[in-house]
C-alpha cells in the first residue's frame, strides 16, 4: 500500500470510459454476486443475511477488479478508508433496499430476485459515483483547478 495520500493514479481516463469500465466489471460481480445468492439460497439461509453475505463476496470481487483496471488505483491510505466507508454505506444501501423490497413485493417465485435485481440497481450506481468522486478521485496536476 502507498502511504502517499498524494500519489497520482497511473492514467486519468474520463468519466464514460470509467463507466463502461465499471459496467462490464459489474456485470461479472453481479454474476458472482447472484450466483454466490442462489447458493447461500441452497444452503437454507434466510433471504436477508443470504443478501448480505453475496454482496459482500460480489463486491469483494468487483473491487479488487476495479482497482487495477477501471481507476488504476493508488492504493493510499485515504483510498483505504474512504473505500471501507463507500462500501459500508453502499452495504447499508443494498441490505436496506433489498428487505424494503422484500416486503413490499408480491411473494411469488420471482420475489428473491426482483428484490435482489432493484438492490442491485441502486447500490450499483451509488457506488459507481462515489467510488469514482470519493475512493478514486483523479488529483489535477494544474492548481488552478
Amino acid at each position: 500500500m502507498n502511504a502517499n495520500p498524494d500519489a497520482e493514479p497511473r492514467t486519468n481516463q474520463g468519466f464514460f470510459t470509467q463507466a463502461f469500465r465499471f459496467g462490464l466489471v459489474g456485470i461479472g460481480g453481479a454474476a458472482v454476486d447472484y450466483g454466490s445468492l442462489t447458493l447461500i439460497l441452497a444452503l437454507g439461509t434466510w433471504p436477508e443475511p443470504a443478501r448480505i453475505l453475496s454482496f459482500t463476496i460480489g463486491s469483494t470481487a468487483v473491487y479488487l477488479v476495479n482497482r487495477r483496471w477501471t481507476f488504476t488505483s493508488s492504493r493510499s491510505t485515504r483510498e483505504v478508508v474512504a473505500l471501507t466507508a463507500v462500501l459500508a454505506l453502499t452495504f447499508a444501501l443494498v441490505a436496506g433496499v433489498n428487505a424494503l423490497a422484500l416486503r413490499l413485493l408480491p411473494e411469488g417465485p420471482w420475489q428473491i430476485t426482483l428484490a435482489w435485481a432493484i438492490s442491485q440497481a441502486i447500490a450499483t450506481t451509488f457506488n459507481f459515483l462515489a467510488q469514482r468522486t470519493i475512493v478514486f478521485r483523479q488529483r489535477s496536476t494544474n492548481p488552478a483547478t
